[in-house]
């Protein structure tokens, strides 16, 4: 199931963040700016929504965690700071339905997530360094999506954060 399926990937990814973190190779502190990872239109802001299937949160019936960037198709995605990949694949957690991912961690409390992304063999692989402006994916269509976008989360603390407070 789906919930188990998060589990299951925050596990991994936290695991993945502590080997990293270990080896000396992710900073325990994350010192400078984000980057927007795609130029485009936003579709969808972060915080509250009228979008029904999102789930509630911060106060809000439907909560939206992340900025939806719309570009033509296939557009690069880049990513918004110098990191590790800690996870490329599919997100199980979206249900029979996923949608593939790449997470970057760019310090022990800060990651980013770039969602909907076209399926195909990352690059750089887990564990690889990664510069800000480097290409880590396509815009796709993959997962609960209503066309095709780039879902941008940023996860700091553990919690959701409007990407917005980091450029």
């Amino acid at each position: 199931n789906a919930a188990a399926a998060k589990r299951r990937l925050q596990a991994r990814i936290h695991t993945l963040i502590a080997q990293q973190l270990s080896k000396g190779n992710i900073p325990s502190q994350y010192n400078g700016t984000l980057r927007w990872p795609m130029g485009g239109s936003i579709s969808g802001d972060y915080g509250c929504s009228s979008l029904e299937w999102y789930p509630p949160g911060n106060g809000c019936a439907n909560f939206h965690n992340a900025i939806d960037i719309v570009a033509p198709y296939g557009t690069a995605v880049k990513a918004s700071g110098p990191g590790r990949v800690v996870y490329c694949g599919w997100n199980y957690a979206d249900g029979a339905d996923p949608a593939w991912i790449v997470v970057i961690a760019h310090s022990e409390s800060l990651q980013t997530w770039y969602a909907h992304l076209q399926a195909y063999q990352c690059p750089q692989g887990e564990g690889s360094s990664v510069q800000a402006g480097e290409v880590i994916g396509y815009e796709g269509n993959t997962g609960k999506s209503t066309g095709a976008h780039l879902h941008w989360m940023v996860l700091f603390n553990g919690d959701y954060a409007n990407p917005r407070l980091f450029l």
